[in-house]
């Protein structure tokens, strides 16, 4: 199980990388449009997703890694203080602080949807498979995910005519046939994941003006002697007082000026899509490899036990505290190998009922930064024999020194002396 430190790790990360593909987004989605098309800028989007993604691949190598029986280094390893009181840290109120805005953020959109799909009112099917609605506002709209519906206004044959109940439909349509639905429920995921991100509410709207856009785009270029009739049907739908979070209808923050005004532009054609295609991939891979070039390299030398490095576990046990069960020793960085770097790093960990780590934070570091991740790397992967109040394991926390040491035959004057 991911501990808090590591979620927000990550969590900080997948903000960056994706931040950074939204500006570039946000920059290029007007030009591209005006050259392109509306589904060009639409297209862009892709990369948000494999920004997002690519920081959990595994991080790149920054080289080869030195065998072990090479080394001529040791690791000690010795817990030291036991303390059965676990000490409230910053990553516990940090982890707290962002779930209570996830929690407030998802019932805000399940409020605005709830909201909506109560001001429907009674729903009615018609012949064509669509239902009709007892009111009128911010309709008609593709709404459900697993279980997706058209729903139409309820004077809908009145307020069109012929043709242009034709287009709405095929508006709505075009929306379900390519997964705009699903798009705006990954979109109201994020926002609850990333609520912090003042970015994201920004590029969460734009992305949904390029997507209505897109589909104007590909209504009119369904034929002839659309477009007076398209942009009719614009003028008399009654746009919505409120979001629909899942759900694609004619929202009040869509640019209608702007919308009325695409009709007036060509229509794609194959030459353009195989651009915007191109441009497309090419926007979202080079995105995805930078936001996973720019993740720390993991080039780690492992130290063998009994080969090239060692590992003393010598615990002072308390009646209360957790000692040492299970502790292999941390891999020793090829940077510091490389530059000849010994070091120190003190670790507080808090050891839950079970005897597994359930928060490593890192007390002291000499150098700082160096030694500070192979540490916890291999503290969340050891066990311990937990503290006991009344004859029951309850969790607890300890203390643990790791040296890192190029020579494996130094000792420490503080070894075994309990500071």
């Amino acid at each position: 199980m991911m501990s808090s430190p590591d979620f927000l790790q990550l969590l900080w990360t997948t903000a960056l990388s994706s931040s950074v593909a939204m500006v570039l987004i946000l920059m290029l989605r007007g030009p591209v449009r005006r050259r392109l098309g509306a589904s060009a800028a639409y297209l862009l989007w892709l990369a948000l997703p494999v920004a997002l993604l690519a920081p959990l691949l595994p991080a790149p190598s920054a080289g080869t890694l030195v065998p072990a029986v090479s080394l001529a280094g040791a690791v000690q390893v010795k817990a030291l203080m036991a303390a059965p009181d676990t000490v409230l840290a910053w990553p516990s109120l940090l982890f707290a602080a962002w779930l209570l805005g996830a929690v407030v953020q998802a019932l805000w959109l399940l409020w605005q949807q709830h909201r909506f799909t109560l001001r429907l009112g009674r729903l009615r099917e018609r012949t064509d498979g669509t239902w009709l609605a007892e009111s009128s506002a911010g309709l008609p709209a593709a709404v459900g995910l697993l279980r997706s519906r058209i729903v139409l206004p309820a004077d809908f044959e009145q307020r069109y005519d012929a043709r242009e109940q034709a287009l709405v439909l095929l508006h709505e349509r075009v929306h379900q046939r390519r997964g705009d639905l699903l798009v705006n429920a990954l979109l109201a995921a994020l926002r609850c994941l990333y609520w912090f991100n003042p970015v994201l509410l920004l590029a969460v709207h734009r992305c949904r003006e390029d997507q209505e856009l897109s589909c104007d785009e590909r209504v009119i270029a369904r034929g002839e002697g659309t477009r007076r009739s398209y942009g009719n049907a614009m003028l008399k739908t009654t746009l919505a007082s409120s979001p629909l979070p899942l759900g694609c209808h004619w929202q009040g923050h869509h640019p209608l000026k702007e919308r009325i005004a695409m009709l007036k532009r060509p229509v794609p054609g194959r030459k353009q899509w195989v651009a915007m295609l191109a441009l497309s991939a090419v926007v979202s891979s080079g995105l995805g490899y930078a936001a996973w070039a720019a993740q720390p390299a993991h080039a780690a030398v492992p130290v063998a036990k009994g080969a090239a490095g060692r590992i003393s576990a010598e615990p002072e046990a308390t009646d209360s505290g957790p000692t040492t069960d299970r502790m292999t020793a941390p891999a020793y960085p090829k940077a510091a190998v490389d530059q000849g770097i010994s070091g120190k790093v003190v670790l507080r960990i808090n050891v839950g009922a079970d005897g597994k780590p359930t928060e490593v934070m890192v007390e002291t570091a000499e150098p700082k930064g160096v030694f500070d991740e192979a540490a916890i790397a291999a503290a969340h992967k050891w066990s311990f024999t937990p503290a006991h109040k009344d004859g029951k394991p309850v969790a607890g926390a300890i203390r643990v020194p790791i040296w890192f040491d190029m020579d494996e035959n130094v000792t420490h004057a503080d070894e075994g002396s309990g500071a």
